[in-house]
Parts: structure tokens; C-alpha cells; sequence
């Protein structure tokens, strides 16, 4: 059995505005006066009157936390209420309004064991050495070197910590090492008047207000350098898997549909002797660009001085650089300046039938418009490891077969991973020993 609720409007093509642009629910059927939207297995139908129906609330499911939190990052302009948990239902949420005045919803739905369980467990109470706080648990190496030069309080769950768990954990801490998910803001800092230092595992650093921990004297370290390489061996997986059409091919393959070689079956773009184009040519830039060589590519870029190179490259700016690059592939940071780098202009000059893969930072793309040069196939595809609202990813994203999606692993390999904690590590000791941190950013 499937239903579709139906509401009254007075104005149908603001309604039509705000689910189909704004929430990004697909139109599932145009009857002209009553348009219905579809997101997952809820069908909303509303149809123009000359009153309008407001009664009831539409609720909106998702299976984490951290898309509930990422959700209301994005929709804060019509937010009516804060993310918060609700002990009577166990559910966390917040809710919303449409332009009608209706009654939105954000839910998730918390298992009892999630809700009730303590994440914040002392790894070595023993020890009398200075409190960090780790809010994930790392590869071993760097927790045995976090051991022996702190007394560890550490989320032992596989998730980031609640805001309320992460303000009551930093509260007595020296140290604080968090990832990208963690936001390290005025209210952490002010919550912690022993901290000294915020050691993020991560190269990025658009999770920690800079400004605000400048102004208390609190140092700010990240990890660069020693994931370079393997996010270029990851980008490179995005650029084959999406010019080739890789995974469409193997589930294809999987499900027993291929039965012989045939002329146009999965047919994709050429790799070799394409124009590679780099967005961002710092460390992981370079590391991308320079495996193009024995791809016999032409790389161009694209920076606001020239960069001396160990590889041959031309320098262009943004316009020509977007209408020439084949394969347009982003290495820059999160700043004011580089958020929404690509909008609706520079993706309308990228070249036809152009892939773009981002392995940087979401929201330097306008998301919801690259979405539709995608679907209309101006675009010809795209690999995505981040993304604008991360972890929350738009259903009309999921369902692209032009697409390939990750988990954020670029930097995701053994190696790589135990060297970011150990130099997360090493710059967490360094500030509390009152010595010269190995990578530090304020």
C-alpha cells in the first residue's frame, strides 16, 4: 500500500520554490494545479486553493544524529527550534517551518542503548599526567603515544560526540585532539578555561573558530603534509572509477545482466591524453598532478601567482581554465573567499561533457546546482568524497548513476592515518611542554 498526504495552498509555485529548491524533494507528479513531491517513501501533495490548510506536521526521518546536526546547519533560516534530544520519545530533532507555516519536522529516531550509554570512558585513570580529550578513538600507535604523555578521556563510540558530551568532556581538559566533525567553537572554549591547545586530525581547520581561540590563547594544530599522497591516490580512484563508469559496471556485472562483449556496453571517456585541470595546486595538488604524467595528460591550473613546479603545467585563470580542463579536480581549503568557488556561472562554463571529482571541502561547489548538470548530463560526471552539508547527501546525489559517492576516506589507509595521529600527537605534547609544535596554526 503507498498514500500521498495532501495539503491546501494559496500559493503553489512558493511551495514549489521551497520542497522542490529549497529541501531538494524530487517532483514525483505535475497535475498542473496540485504538485506532489516525493523524499524516500513520503509523498507530499499540495494543491492550489483559496484557503490554505496548515494543521498537522511533516516530519522528516534520518538514520544519524550528525545529519540531523549537518540538516540544521543548512536549513538554520527557517529552523524554529535548536537540534535537541527528547528524553519522553527518544528521538533528537528540530523543528522547522514552511512558507506556509507548517510544521516541519528533523527527526532521528535514537536507539534506547545510544540514548542511555556514556561514550566518555578514562583510558588510563592512573596516570596523573595532564587531561586530553579525544573525540574518537585513533590507529594504535598514536593511542599509546597519547597514553604515555596524557591522561586520556576518549569517546570509545563509533560517533562523533553529542554537542552537550563534547562541552562536558572538554570541560577539565589541557588538550583537546577532535576531527573535522567536532565544532570547536567560542562555547567549547569557554567551556574549557584549563585548554591550551586544539590538535585537529585533519589538514583543514573550518571546524575551529581560529578567531576565538587566538583571543584566549589557545593554540590550534592541524596535519599536513602526511596525507598528501594518499589522497591523491584516492582522487585518482575517483577520476578512473567516473571517466570509465566503473561501479555501474561491476554491479551490472554482479547482477548477472552481462552475457558478451558488446560495442556499446558502458562506453566511457578517455583517461589518456586528456587536459587535467587542478583547483588548489598546493602539496595534494602537486601529488595529483604529477601522477598525470604517465596518464600523457596536459595539466593547467589555476592559483593567484604562479607556482614553481617539479612538472610541466600552465597556469590560467578560472574562465579559460574551466572551459579547457576535460577533468577539473579541487585541492583547496574552506575559506569565505573559496565557498561556492564553483556556482552556478563557473559551472556553466565548464567545458561539455567535463568531470569534476572533489576530494577537498563540500561546500566549495554549489551542490544543488551541480546536481542538475548532472542529471541533464552537461556535467558529464562527478566523484565525490565530500560534500556541502557533510554527512547528510541530497536523495536526487544518491540516485545519479553518473556519480561516484565516499565516506570522506581520502586520506583512509593504514599508513597515512597512524602518521596524522602520531603528528596530531606530537603537536598536543609539544604546546603543553611549552615547545615549538610541529604544525601549528595559531
Amino acid at each position: 500500500m503507498a498514500g500521498i498526504i495532501f495539503f491546501k495552498t494559496q500559493n503553489l509555485k512558493k511551495l514549489a520554490d521551497f520542497y522542490q529548491g529549497y529541501l531538494g524533494l524530487a517532483l514525483w507528479l505535475d497535475q498542473g494545479g496540485c504538485h506532489i513531491y516525493e523524499a524516500g517513501n513520503l509523498k507530499l501533495g499540495f494543491c492550489q486553493r483559496e484557503k490554505t490548510e496548515t494543521q498537522g506536521v511533516i516530519t522528516f526521518y534520518y538514520p544519524d544524529r550528525a545529519t540531523i546536526d549537518a540538516l540544521y546547519q543548512k536549513y538554520r533560516e527557517i529552523a524554529t527550534s535548536e537540534p535537541r534530544l527528547n528524553p519522553d520519545y527518544n528521538i533528537y530533532h528540530f523543528w522547522a517551518k514552511d512558507p506556509d507555516g507548517r510544521a516541519l519536522e528533523f527527526q532521528y529516531f535514537m536507539p534506547p542503548v545510544e540514548a542511555a550509554k556514556n561514550p566518555l570512558e578514562l583510558l588510563n585513570p592512573q596516570s596523573t599526567k595532564p587531561l586530553l580529550l579525544l573525540t574518537m578513538l585513533l590507529p594504535e600507535a598514536a593511542m599509546q603515544e597519547l597514553k604515555q604523555n596524557f591522561r586520556v578521556l576518549a569517546n570509545t563510540q563509533d560517533r562523533l560526540l553529542r554537542r552537550e558530551e563534547l562541552l562536558a568532556g572538554v570541560k577539565n581538559a589541557e588538550a583537546l585532539l577532535c576531527l573535522l566533525g567536532d565544532r570547536v567553537d567560542s562555547e567549547v572554549m569557554d567551556a574549557a578555561p584549563k585548554l591550551k591547545v586544539i590538535s585537529n586530525y585533519a589538514v583543514g581547520y573550518n571546524n575551529i573558530d581560529l578567531d576565538a581561540a587566538k583571543a584566549r590563547g589557545i593554540a590550534v594544530c592541524n596535519t599536513p603534509g602526511v596525507l598528501s599522497e594518499s589522497t591523491a591516490d584516492l582522487t585518482w580512484a575517483l577520476i578512473m572509477n567516473t571517466a570509465r563508469r566503473i561501479l555501474p559496471a561491476e554491479r551490472f556485472t554482479r547482477e548477472g545482466h552481462f552475457v558478451g562483449w558488446k560495442p556499446l556496453l558502458f562506453l566511457g571517456k578517455d583517461v589518456y591524453r586528456a587536459k587535467l585541470g587542478i583547483i588548489g595546486m598546493g602539496r595534494i595538488g602537486q601529488a595529483v598532478a604529477r601522477r598525470a604524467s604517465g596518464f600523457g595528460m596536459k595539466v593547467i591550473y589555476t592559483a593567484n601567482s604562479e607556482k614553481t613546479l617539479d612538472f610541466p603545467a600552465q597556469r590560467v585563470e578560472l574562465a579559460e581554465f574551466l572551459k579547457e580542463a576535460d577533468i577539473i579536480s579541487l585541492h583547496l581549503p574552506l575559506t569565505d573567499q573559496t565557498r561556492y568557488l564553483l556556482d552556478t556561472a563557473e559551472l556553466d562554463m565548464m567545458k561539455s561533457g567535463a568531470i569534476l571529482i572533489n576530494t577537498a571541502r563540500g561546500p566549495i561547489v554549489n551542490e544543488a546546482e551541480l546536481i542538475k548538470r548532472l542529471q541533464d548530463g552537461r556535467i558529464y560526471a562527478a566523484g565525490f568524497d565530500v560534500y556541502e552539508y557533510e554527512p547528510h547527501i541530497p536523495q536526487e546525489l544518491m540516485e545519479l548513476e553518473n556519480v561516484v559517492l565516499l565516506p570522506h576516506i581520502g586520506s583512509a589507509s593504514i599508513e597515512t592515518r597512524t602518521e596524522m595521529g602520531l603528528l596530531a600527537a606530537a603537536n598536543a605534547i609539544a604546546i603543553i611542554k611549552g615547545e615549538k609544535a610541529p604544525a601549528r596554526v595559531v
